[in-house]
């Protein structure tokens, strides 16, 4: 997500009411932990808790092991977190009518766009570096958005100035973006700047070192959940960075997908609780959302079976057509989210979410 940020809601007094009752779920929740849909789920599915695991399957052989793991992350769970946000974008019909014009425009505009250049230029390179530089964006303002839920959900928002939240967001993002390109470069860059970045890979620790410390000395029961997701994700993100640092591109590889597996594993959870939200707070409003939201979770495995078994079958018959496709999608995704997620200010008491600018 561009950016998880608190859900919004019209202030009519119908809609304050719907809002407070989400609300009282939100602090139901913080009284048993601060999870965000549940202990467990959120441990092995936002926190990703095996993602070591992961990381060791992938030194099986043959199919068992690397190859298998990214076929399944790559056609079954990457590639339908991205298509997911199209369907929430059309079963959310509220939001959807607020905006109406801005989420056709940008579709055309991304749409023209991407195949003005496929076609003038003959291939996507340009387009897939933009996607890279984005998709990296997008990669740490989620993993702090997700953090932003937790924190409000865990502890009264009272507890952090708003310098000390900006500080705490750009540190946070700004580590993720590092290791990210980081690892990009890491194999091209000239011998005088790989020794410059080896000695920045070193301060960069400061930020993880300087969370996890800060999280375990107010460790309380109210914010178990924020802090196992802290955990989990410096955790991943300091194991890329040695394996970057110390020149270990097999491990390199394990550990991009595994971060790739974490964060469209966390993503498609938060969907999850996003639609399920929407659906309490629009009441009788949105007719195909009170039917989807029940069935959730069979149709996301639904979603995700038949989009990976039809993705694996493009890529392996229209490589070309089903790469474009996917930029397309990728960049719709991108900015979709962000506009799904965006929190207008409105009057009256914040029981949402956190909000994340």
């Amino acid at each position: 997500m561009a950016g998880i940020q608190t859900l919004s809601f019209d202030r009519s007094p119908a809609a304050s009411q719907e809002t407070d009752e989400a609300g009282r779920i939100v602090r139901s929740e913080a009284v048993s932990g601060g999870w965000i849909t549940g202990r467990a789920y959120d441990a092995f599915f936002i926190a990703n808790i095996l993602w070591p695991v992961m990381l060791l399957l992938q030194f099986a052989p043959g199919f068992e092991g690397r190859s298998g793991v990214q076929f399944w992350q790559l056609y079954f769970v990457t590639t339908p977190h991205r298509w997911i946000t199209l369907l929430v974008v059309l079963i959310d019909r509220e939001r959807f009518q607020e905006r109406r014009m801005a989420f056709i425009g940008l579709a055309l505009v991304i749409v023209l766009i991407c195949l003005s250049v496929r076609i003038t230029t003959g291939t996507l390179t340009c387009l897939l570096a933009a996607d890279y530089t984005w998709n990296a964006w997008h990669f740490a303002a989620q993993h702090h958005g997700v953090f932003r839920i937790y924190s409000r959900i865990g502890s009264p928002p009272t507890l952090s100035s708003a310098w000390q939240i900006s500080l705490e967001k750009w540190l946070i993002r700004g580590f993720l973006l590092y290791v990210i390109f980081r690892t990009a470069v890491a194999a091209s860059a000239p011998g005088s700047i790989e020794t410059w970045l080896s000695h920045a890979d070193w301060c960069s620790l400061a930020v993880p070192g300087w969370l996890v410390a800060r999280e375990l000395t107010t460790l309380n029961a109210r914010a178990a959940g924020r802090s196992l997701y802290l955990i989990s994700c410096m955790s991943l993100y300091v194991s890329l960075l040695w394996a970057v640092h110390t020149h270990r591109p097999e491990m390199v590889l394990s550990l991009a997908t595994a971060s790739a597996w974490f964060h469209a594993s966390e993503y498609l959870a938060v969907i999850s609780w996003y639609t399920r939200r929407q659906e309490a707070a629009s009441g009788e409003q949105n007719g195909i959302l009170r039917w989807v939201a029940p069935r959730w979770g069979l149709m996301l495995l639904m979603f995700a079976v038949v989009l990976g078994s039809c993705s694996w079958l493009l890529d392996r018959d229209l490589p070309d057509l089903w790469l474009l496709v996917n930029v397309i999608v990728a960049f719709l995704h991108y900015s979709y989210d962000g506009m799904i997620w965006k929190n207008r200010r409105t009057a009256g008491p914040q029981s949402a979410p956190p909000r994340n600018t």
